[in-house]
Order: structure tokens, then C-alpha cells, then sequence
């Protein structure tokens, strides 16, 4: 069975489903745990002007950070255990092609103190021009879920 990862970008849903989605995993969290600090995901509608974000911590170092602004959306996520992990590189640099690709539409994103860019194992974004996700240039891990992206 195919599962959403950065080997199946193809099961990300377009940007407009997937900020819906995220916002609906936050409200239900809110409701499920009303302490902020003990809820897994939320969503900052005004995070900077024309930006929103979403994230995921799982009070394990696993995280995810989602920018959506004018020109598409970001994806920064981090699996501490996977092969791709930033842990595993020297001077806890992301995975050789990660993020080199990366368009100028999210140079925020991957300068953003906040995304903890030092803790990285996957990246994905989209602009809205275009027709599908996308993924840096580089060889994956042998593993089965080498970045953690599952």
C-alpha cells in the first residue's frame, strides 16, 4: 500500500486541501487537549503578514514545519531515527541535495530560526505555478522510510 512520503508526492493532496486538513487536525487537537503545550499539531493562521504555518512536534524530536505564503507552500520535516537525519551528518548539516533546490519563494522558510532547520530529514514544497510537489536532488538512504517522510 502507497503511503503519503517523499517516495509518493503524488499522495500529497493539492495546497489548498492540505492547509484544510491541517487546520482540521489542529482544531480537533485543541479539543482533544485544551494545554497547548501537550497537543501534537497546531496552525498559526497569522504567523507573518500573508504567511500561515502549521506544525507537528511529537514530544520525541520528531517534527514538521508547514509554510503557506503567496507563492506556495514549504514542508521542513524531522525524523531523528531515520538514516536522512541531520543527526547523523557532521556538524548536524541536512542530507546532502535536501534543501539545495529549494526556489527563492521559501528562502524564509529554510532561514527560519523557528523551523529548526539543523533538525532536518525531509523537505517538500510546491509553488502555485506548479503542477506537483517537489523534492530536492539526491540519492535516499536504503532503508524504507529513509527520511521519515511516512
Amino acid at each position: 500500500m502507497d503511503v503519503v512520503s517523499t517516495q509518493n508526492l503524488h499522495l500529497i493532496p493539492p495546497i489548498s486541501e492540505l492547509k484544510q486538513l491541517l487546520k482540521s487536525l489542529a482544531v480537533l487537537d485543541s479539543i482533544l487537549c485544551p494545554e497547548w503545550e501537550y497537543r501534537l499539531y497546531s496552525y498559526n493562521a497569522h504567523w507573518a503578514d500573508g504567511e500561515e504555518m502549521a506544525s507537528m512536534r511529537n514530544g520525541c524530536g520528531d517534527e514538521y514545519y508547514i509554510l503557506f505564503n503567496s507563492n506556495g507552500c514549504f514542508i521542513k520535516g524531522f525524523a531523528h531515527e531515520t538514516a536522512m537525519s541531520s543527526w547523523g551528518t557532521t556538524n548536524q548539516q541536512p542530507w546532502q541535495g535536501i534543501i539545495d533546490t529549494v526556489p527563492i519563494e521559501f528562502e524564509s522558510a529554510v532561514n527560519e530560526p523557528a523551523f529548526s532547520m539543523d533538525n532536518i530529514s525531509f523537505c517538500i514544497w510546491r509553488t502555485l505555478t506548479d503542477k506537483e510537489w517537489k523534492i530536492g536532488s539526491f540519492d535516499f538512504a536504503g532503508d524504507d522510510d529513509p527520511d521519515g517522510s511516512e
